[in-house]
């Protein structure tokens, strides 16, 4: 039962998670994008590619699963 309504309630939030992901992505950007030129070291580009990657896989998953089991 404690799985059940688990469930439930996961599916109903899943927009409020979706917002957040990419209000956060959109954030991390801005602040890169706002970053002098000369301050966007390789680092700073790869954490950003990174997050771009794992945000994008996530979303690809999570959007293939909703298919999968709608």
């Amino acid at each position: 039962m404690l799985s059940a309504s688990c469930l439930f309630w996961l599916q109903r939030s899943q927009l409020v998670f979706l917002t957040i992901a990419l209000g956060s992505l959109g954030y991390e950007g801005w602040l890169v994008r706002r970053q002098l030129p000369a301050l966007r070291t390789m680092g700073v580009k790869a954490v950003l590619g990174a997050s771009l990657i794992v945000n994008m896989a996530v979303l690809g998953s999570w959007v293939v699963l909703w298919f999968r089991y709608r």
